[in-house]
């Protein structure tokens, strides 16, 4: 029946496969289950055959008659009926009816038995049935996920062969674009050296001019100064009547602009007495066309120092040393009139001290730093002064108004804070690798440039700016079109920058205890200043040069200062006895009187040179 089922299912075609397909599940299950349902069939039907014995045998028993035990024949035993023990003679009827009642009795348990295990089973291949249906029911729902599957598998591919050509594309584009920009940077790169190169002869010719021009004026100051001897403010005066009879009237105009800034203290001696260096020293400090730009306004607000160094003291003594800080000191600078000094460091504030006397007299407190300080910086009038934090901040105090204000936007340390020409912009570096330009009336960042390495130091002019990397490296950026236009590699990382007021010069300091002297219109390192035990003891220690560019000074980590020749390299003078600890700066006055130093000891030593 079931083959004819199957053959009918076939002839019906595609429409009764799940008939055929259920008649191959109950095909599939009879032969599973057959095996295991084969004993409980075959003592099933022993138990049949037995009870029809036992069935005969009773109803003979109940029609013969009875008889006595010795008269009766020997009744026939079943070959499996079980024997009475300890007899050895056959049993009687009675004795084999008793024992097949007994044996049908385990016979009738053993089919209770198994009927509770036949019902046992169809419970369990109920469940079978079910667990089968159910399974069947995933396994259809599993097959339709598969083709929905397939189905977004190919919708896939082909998505991504069309992403693909796309991508192919924009990569052909963008190496198009990067060959462009590479051809743009080369032309952008040979412009600047062109313009570089330019700018170097034009200032080249523009020096040597004023050269020519500032001997020519010497000349004849000089060679009517031999002829009479007059005290220093006389010769002074004589010379600005000289100025306005040779020089233009812009040369006029900025000797009366320092005659008004810059008193200068009578001396009995006179000029011929100061020797022919001296002699020199102020005259340039006089006739200095590089000092102001011609194309400066009023507006501008640009100021010089009131002091004009005519020429530097080496030095010698110590007036004043004292433990100013309640923690070491990072920073020291002078003011434009070289009457106040301002420190700084771990402690969070900065410190404003008079000198007085040969002392150092405390005027006032600056706080508001969240970090150590790591730089000061005057403005060019000392009415304001900026300092750089470890809290990832440049503060501005005015110390007239006694205000201040915070330059935010670093994201790491900042190393240093500068003014520039102008008292309203100031440019700071930082450990997160930016220097930023600020507009100090707004207290905003107006230009941000990324540097490759962790920046140390920053020095800037009004055209350009000039950073100290950890990488040894010292870059100079274009201000305006944020470029690099130079780099000088150098043995070790920078510590600090300086450069000169003339900005002819620049003073690095680095980590292989090497102080460097560049000339900044070339380029190219002119000196290179070192000495037995001089030590650079930390990563922000600071070197400078004096007023007049003569010598370079830098602190060593055993606390002695050293101070170098810039003309002919040489060490001139080492000042120990007074720092026990490692000398993280020094400042020199505009005056070129007094030298402060500050160590990591938390004390401030105010030397001069009598």
């Amino acid at each position: 029946m079931q083959r004819a089922a199957e053959r009918r299912a076939r002839g019906s075609g595609g429409k009764a496969a799940w008939k055929l397909h259920i008649i191959r599940q109950l095909r599939h299950r009879d032969r599973a289950q057959h095996g295991a349902f084969q004993e409980l069939i075959q003592s099933y039907n022993k138990l049949l055959e037995k009870s029809v014995i036992l069935k005969d045998l009773t109803e003979k028993i109940q029609t013969e008659p009875v008889m006595s035990p010795r008269s009766r024949p020997p009744a026939r035993v079943p070959p499996d009926a079980p024997l009475l023990a300890g007899s050895e003679a056959p049993p009687t009827l009675q004795e084999q009816i008793s024992a097949f009642r007994d044996y049908n009795g385990e016979l009738a348990v053993q089919a209770c038995e198994l009927k509770k295990g036949v019902q046992e089973r169809d419970e369990e291949l109920q469940k079978q049935k079910s667990s089968i249906s159910f399974l069947s029911t995933l396994v259809d729902d599993h097959q339709r996920q598969c083709e929905c599957l397939e189905n977004e598998m190919v919708r896939l591919v082909c998505s991504n062969d069309d992403l693909k050509e796309d991508y192919d594309q924009l990569l052909t584009r963008r190496r198009l674009l990067d060959r462009q920009l590479h051809d743009a940077a080369e032309k952008q790169r040979e412009l600047l050296e062109s313009l570089t190169k330019k700018k170097a002869m034009e200032a080249e010719q523009q020096n040597n001019f004023n050269e020519r021009r500032k001997e020519e004026i010497w000349r004849r100051v000089v060679k009517k100064a031999l002829h009479k001897s007059v005290s220093a403010e006389a010769d002074l005066r004589h010379q600005r009547c000289l100025d306005l009879r040779d020089s233009t009237s812009l040369v006029l105009s900025r000797s009366h602009e320092k005659e008004k800034t810059c008193p200068r203290k009578p001396r009995s001696q006179s000029m011929i007495s100061l020797g022919p260096s001296k002699l020199m020293g102020a005259l340039r400090s006089w006739f200095d066309f590089g000092k102001r730009p011609d194309d400066c306004s009023p507006d501008d607000d640009w100021c010089r120092p009131s002091s004009v160094c005519v020429i530097c003291c080496l030095p010698r003594r110590a007036l004043y040393s004292k433990e100013v800080h309640d923690s070491e000191i990072h920073a020291v600078k002078f003011s434009p009139n070289s009457k106040m000094v301002a420190t700084g460091g771990a402690d969070r504030v900065v410190k404003i001290w008079d000198v007085v006397g040969g002392q150092l007299q405390c005027q006032q407190v600056l706080h508001g730093c969240n970090g150590g300080i790591t730089s000061i910086e005057f403005d060019s009038s000392g009415a304001q002064v900026l300092a750089a934090s470890f809290d990832g901040s440049a503060h501005l105090w005015k110390l007239d108004s006694k205000s201040s204000d915070t330059l935010t936007g670093h994201m790491g340390k900042v190393t240093a804070a500068r003014f520039k020409m102008s008292p309203y912009r100031a440019v700071t570096s930082s450990m997160d690798r930016t220097i930023k330009e600020w507009d100090l009336h707004k207290a905003a960042c107006i230009r941000s440039i990324v540097v490759p390495s962790y920046c140390s130091d920053v020095v800037c002019s009004d055209s350009y700016m000039i950073s100290g990397h950890h990488d040894k490296k010292i870059r100079f950026w274009d201000s305006r079109s944020r470029v690099l236009i130079r780099e000088v590699t150098l043995e070790e990382k920078v510590t600090s920058l300086f450069m000169e007021p003339e900005q002819r010069q620049l003073l690095s300091c680095s980590r292989d205890d090497v102080l460097r002297l560049i000339d900044l219109r070339m380029g190219s390192v002119l000196l290179t200043f070192r000495a037995d035990g001089f030590k650079c003891g930390c990563d922000w220690n600071k070197a400078i040069l004096s007023p007049d560019a003569t010598y370079s000074m830098s602190g060593s980590s055993d606390g002695t200062i050293f101070i170098w020749n810039t003309q002919t390299g040489l060490l001139e003078r080492s000042l120990s006895g007074e720092h026990r600890a490692a000398v993280n700066a020094v400042a020199w006055s505009v005056s070129g009187e007094y030298v402060v130093s500050v160590d990591r000891g938390r004390k401030a030593v105010l030397w001069c040179e009598y």
